[in-house]
């Protein structure tokens, strides 16, 4: 499914999605923390997420375990960069 064709999430639906509770949901809005999008006219109050972008918010700070760290270590130690 093309990004462009979600269907829109109202608050309900992104507080389920994250876990969040809905007066949390709107805090993030008012501190600027999580996507989402106002469509100008119609109804003001109104705000829409897509599904798409409150999942790569939910993972966008991912912290690694201490064996991935290890490991990136390990890799460096022995030359390889990339790991």
């Amino acid at each position: 499914m093309d990004k462009t064709d979600e269907k829109p999430l109202g608050i309900k639906e992104a507080a389920e999605l994250t876990g969040y509770s809905r007066g949390y949901i709107y805090q993030l809005i008012h501190w600027g923390k999580i996507p989402y999008h106002k469509p100008t006219g119609g109804l003001k109050s109104r705000v829409f997420f897509k599904k798409s972008e409150l999942l790569d918010f939910i993972y966008h700070n991912k912290k690694s375990a201490d064996y991935e760290v290890s490991e990136a270590a390990e890799a460096i130690l022995n030359g390889d960069r990339t790991g």
